[in-house]
């Protein structure tokens, strides 16, 4: 097996999109669809969400006291590693873009159901 290329106009990007891009490295551009909910996890680097459509909720614990954010399109959310999150997409789904720390891969780790500090609204 051998790689293929071809050729295509590269479209253009928006001065927007750049300028969220971090210094070095690179970010993730997410699509969740309807309801679509990240359970309890957390991350090895800081890492910053901005919610470009749609909307989430964002949901952690404080002091053990659970607690949620309503995060409409245009909400910058800041999470500092080790913090125990999930979130859940909104009626019309959600696209965010994440940037962790120094453009660098963030490792996750998903709590297991029996690890979870507390459990979600509705639950």
């Amino acid at each position: 097996m051998k790689p293929g290329f071809s050729t295509a106009e590269p479209p253009e990007l928006p001065h927007d999109l750049i300028a969220l891009l971090p210094q070095q490295g690179s970010f993730e551009l997410q699509h969740d669809q309807p309801g679509k909910t990240h359970n309890w996890h957390h991350h090895s680097l800081d890492e910053e969400l901005f919610v470009l459509d749609g909307e989430v909720t964002l949901f952690w614990t404080d002091d053990g006291t659970y607690r949620e954010q309503h995060c409409p399109a245009g909400t910058w959310i800041q999470l500092p590693a080790g913090v125990v999150h999930g979130s859940t997409a909104g009626p019309r789904g959600a696209v965010y873009l994440i940037r962790p720390e120094g453009g660098a891969t963030a490792k996750t780790v998903f709590l297991e159901p029996h690890e979870y500090p507390h459990p979600r609204r509705g639950d």
